[in-house]
C-alpha cells in the first residue's frame, strides 16, 4: 500500500511565502479552472524534465514565486535571457496544467526575484522585486487582478544601502515581512527582517539582523510554531547545499545555520532553493520544495528548469529526499510516492519500427529509477514517421499513458490502442510536443492489449539558453534531431 504523508513544499525563488497560499484569496479567470482532477484527487509531478505551458511553451520563470489566489495558483517569474526584464505569468489549478498569461510586468532593468501577495485592505496585489542588479533596490509593483497588468510604483534602498536576494513572508496574522541580503556593512554581509507597512507597499520596521555572509535566496516558512529561515549559498547561479535556522518568533533569537538533509546530494540535488510553499487541504499540509535547476547535469539525468520536491519531517527536523515522480493531492493536503507497480507496461514486450544499436525498444518498459534511468531508452532510426508499441499480453482496462522524451522527442504524435494489433483507435494526439518533457495524458477508460505511440514529426533540439532557439553563435538554428528518443512508456489505469 502506498505511503500517504502530509508535507511541505518548497518552491523555487522565495514568492507568496507560506501562508500566502492559504490567505484570503481573490477572483481568477475561469480559463484557469480548466485542468480537471485526477481520480483520487491525485497529480503527478515529473522531475528532471522542462515544464510547458497549453501551447507546449517553455515556462520562463526563473527567480520567481508561485502563489493561489481564490483557488488558482499562479507561477510568476522571468528568464535569464533577458536579465528578467520581463516578467511572467502562468496559471494552473493543480500543478501540472499551466497556462500563459503572458508578461505581466516589464522593466527597463534587471529585476528578479519576485514575489506578489494579495492585501486584503486595499484589495491591491502587490509585486515586490529585486530591483536593479545584483546589488539591488527594493521594487514595489501593483495590479487590480492577479494576472496583471501590474505597474510599477517605484523603488527604494533598503538600510539606505544596495541589498541582494530577498522574499517576502505574510504570517499568520496577515502582516507582511521581508526577509534580504543587506549590503550596509559589505557584499552579502547580512541578513535582515523587516515589518513591512499595512499595505505592503513600503517598509516600516526592521525586526532582526545578523551576520550571516557568502548566503542568499533567503525564504520563510512557518510549521508547528516554528519560523525557518533558509538560505543557499553564494555561488552565482551554481546549485549549492540549503540551510536553515529556526525561532519560535521572527525578531529572534534564532538558531546556529543548520544544512538541510539531502541524502544523496550535496547540492540540494542540483538546485538552488527559491523558496518552501506550505500547500494546505483538509487532511494536512504539504510542504513543497521549489528549486531553480540553472545549471543541468544531463550524466546523472538532472534536466528541466525547475524541482518540485516535497519536503519531509523527522520531527522539526526537514529531510529533502527526490522522486522524480511523486503525487500530490492539493485538496487533502496529502502527498504519496508514485508507485511503479501501477505501470502496466512495466517488463511487457515491446516492438518498434526500427532501432538504433543498443538502444532497442526494451529499454522503454525496463525498470529503472531516477538514479539509471538516463542511459536506458529507445532510439529510432533517422525518419519521420516512426512508432513503438508496447503488448500487454491480454485485454486490459487502461485511461493513461505516460511518455518520458529525451531531446530526440516527438513534435507531432499519436497515442493508439488496439486489441489485435492491426485495427488501431486514437486516443490522445498532439502537435505540441517538445524535447526533454513528459507527456502525461488520460483518456477515457478503454480496454486494449496493444498501445503504441504513433509519431509523424519532430520537435526541434533545445538550443543554447533559448531551448529551441537560434544560438547566438551560431549562423543558423540546430538541425533537427536524429529520429526519436523515448525512455519511459508507461501504460496506467487510475
Amino acid at each position: 500500500m502506498m505511503k500517504r504523508y502530509s508535507v511541505a513544499i518548497l518552491v523555487g525563488t522565495i514568492c507568496c511565502a507560506g501562508s500566502n497560499l492559504n490567505a484570503a484569496e481573490t477572483a481568477a479567470p475561469a480559463a484557469a479552472r480548466s485542468a480537471a482532477a485526477a481520480p483520487g484527487g491525485y497529480r503527478t509531478i515529473h522531475n528532471d524534465f522542462f515544464w510547458v505551458d497549453q501551447n507546449g511553451e517553455r515556462i520562463w520563470t526563473r527567480s520567481g514565486c508561485l502563489c493561489k489566489f481564490d483557488g488558482v495558483y499562479y507561477w510568476y517569474g522571468g528568464t535569464q535571457a533577458d536579465l528578467h526584464r520581463a516578467q511572467y505569468c502562468y496559471t494552473s489549478t493543480d500543478l501540472v496544467h499551466w497556462t500563459s498569461k503572458g508578461v505581466v510586468l516589464r522593466c527597463n532593468v534587471e529585476a528578479n526575484r519576485i514575489d506578489v501577495v494579495f492585501n486584503q485592505t486595499t484589495r491591491q496585489y502587490v509585486m515586490v522585486l529585486k530591483y536593479d542588479g545584483n546589488g539591488a533596490h527594493l521594487g514595489i509593483a501593483t495590479a487590480d487582478k492577479p494576472e496583471g497588468p501590474f505597474t510599477f510604483q517605484g523603488q527604494t534602498l533598503v538600510d539606505g544601502a544596495r541589498m541582494g536576494d530577498s522574499s517576502v513572508y505574510i504570517d499568520e496574522d496577515g502582516k507582511a515581512y521581508l526577509c534580504y541580503v543587506s549590503w550596509a556593512v559589505g557584499t552579502n554581509a547580512q541578513h535582515g527582517i523587516y515589518l513591512m507597512s499595512p499595505d505592503y507597499l513600503s517598509l516600516a520596521k526592521r525586526i532582526h539582523l545578523w551576520d550571516i555572509r557568502s548566503r542568499e535566496a533567503p525564504h520563510i516558512f512557518k510549521r508547528n510554531g516554528i519560523y525557518y529561515y533558509g538560505t543557499s549559498r553564494t555561488a552565482g547561479i551554481q546549485s549549492s547545499g540549503t540551510s536553515y535556522y529556526t525561532a519560535e518568533d521572527l525578531a529572534g533569537p534564532w538558531s546556529p545555520a543548520t544544512p538541510l538533509p539531502t541524502p544523496g546530494s550535496t547540492n540540494s540535488w542540483d538546485s538552488q532553493v527559491d523558496s518552501i510553499i506550505p500547500l494546505q487541504g483538509k487532511e494536512g499540509t504539504v510542504h513543497l520544495y521549489f528549486g531553480d535547476r540553472w545549471i543541468k547535469n544531463p550524466q546523472e539525468g538532472r534536466n528541466g528548469d525547475y524541482i518540485f520536491l516535497p519536503m519531509e519531517f523527522d520531527g522539526d527536523t526537514p529531510i529533502l529526499n527526490y522522486y522524480q515522480d511523486w503525487e500530490i493531492n492539493l485538496s487533502a493536503g496529502t502527498w504519496r510516492e508514485f508507485d511503479p507497480s501501477r505501470n502496466l507496461a512495466a517488463g511487457k514486450a515491446v516492438t518498434a519500427s526500427s532501432e538504433s544499436g543498443s538502444n532497442v525498444a526494451q529499454h522503454v518498459t525496463d525498470r529503472k529509477t531516477y538514479e539509471d534511468y538516463v542511459n536506458t531508452y529507445w532510439q529510432s532510426a533517422d525518419d519521420d514517421a516512426q512508432w513503438i508499441m508496447v503488448d500487454l499480453e491480454k485485454p486490459t482496462e487502461i485511461n493513461r499513458v505516460i511518455l518520458k522524451w529525451n531531446a530526440n522527442a516527438a513534435k507531432d504524435f499519436k497515442v493508439q490502442t488496439s486489441t489485435d494489433a492491426t485495427n488501431w483507435t486514437d486516443v490522445f494526439s498532439t502537435n505540441l510536443g517538445a524535447s526533454n518533457t513528459v507527456t502525461d495524458e488520460t483518456f477515457k477508460t478503454t480496454t486494449a492489449r496493444y498501445v503504441r505511440t504513433y509519431a509523424t514529426e519532430r520537435a526541434p533540439l533545445p538550443r543554447g539558453r533559448g531551448f529551441g532557439r537560434r544560438r547566438r553563435d551560431a549562423a543558423t538554428p540546430t538541425s533537427a534531431p536524429t529520429g526519436y528518443s523515448l525512455f519511459d512508456f508507461m501504460v496506467l489505469k487510475d
